[in-house]
């Protein structure tokens, strides 16, 4: 096995024509820490250096796309890989994967916290949901229980959480027929809101709603608690 041609790019990496008709593509400082040995044959040791970095430049070019379209905790990311390389059998794609994530971190590409501070940012935004709820999404996507509490601890206050959960209320009757307060709060619930605030945006709703005169409650009167019922 012997390298045929070189191409080196300018974004510091270089294509390797080998003699088997294989292409690959990796860091132009590998090669030239390699010694460039394309004037004769590669040994084993340089031939699993060269499949195993071009496998890294392919895991990083990857990465670098998945996170110039949005923000991505690692957990995300590593689920990714995961689910589209995991037919190589050419190289270690978990290890490469962590290798990769560092070099993003250390880059400032990638971090937990800014994805966390743009997701609670985006949800506060376009979703009527509690933070619950956000906080459950958070944790599937392997973002801490501490950052995701302090992070939205700093973006939201219960007069968020309040107005969120009367929005919420105004969608599911508007798509829904009346339903009793105990159906209502159950959604919300199931939305990630807190029982004190579901308490309040019915009570808020209510007064709402006769004010305007629509008449959106059934007159059913319901208890409701802070517990889970």
């Amino acid at each position: 096995m012997s390298v045929e041609a070189v191409h080196y790019a300018s974004d510091e990496t270089v294509t390797l024509d080998l003699s088997d008709k294989r292409e690959l593509k990796l860091s132009a400082g590998v090669w030239a820490d390699l010694g460039q040995p394309s004037d004769c044959p590669l040994t084993v040791s340089q031939l699993e250096t060269l499949e195993l970095e071009a496998c890294y430049t392919m895991i990083r070019n990857k990465m670098l796309g998945f996170l110039a379209v949005r923000e991505h905790s690692a957990t995300e990311l590593r689920k990714k890989f995961k689910q589209r390389l995991y037919k190589l059998a050419i190289c270690d794609i978990s290890a490469l994967v962590e290798r990769c994530l560092l070099e993003m971190q250390e880059s400032d590409f990638q971090s937990d916290e800014r994805f966390t501070r743009r997701f609670v940012e985006s949800k506060l935004t376009n979703k009527p949901q509690g933070p619950f709820k956000i906080l459950q999404d958070l944790q599937n996507r392997g973002i801490s229980n501490e950052l995701a509490q302090t992070v939205l601890n700093e973006l939201s206050d219960q007069d968020i959480w309040l107005k969120k959960a009367v929005e919420c209320l105004a969608r599911i009757q508007k798509n829904a027929k009346i339903q009793t307060q105990a159906a209502l709060s159950q959604k919300l619930y199931q939305r990630g809101f807190a029982w004190e605030t579901i308490e309040q945006a019915l009570e808020e709703y209510q007064n709402l709603a006769e004010h305007a005169d629509t008449g959106k409650f059934n007159s059913v009167s319901v208890v409701l608690t802070t517990k889970n019922p």
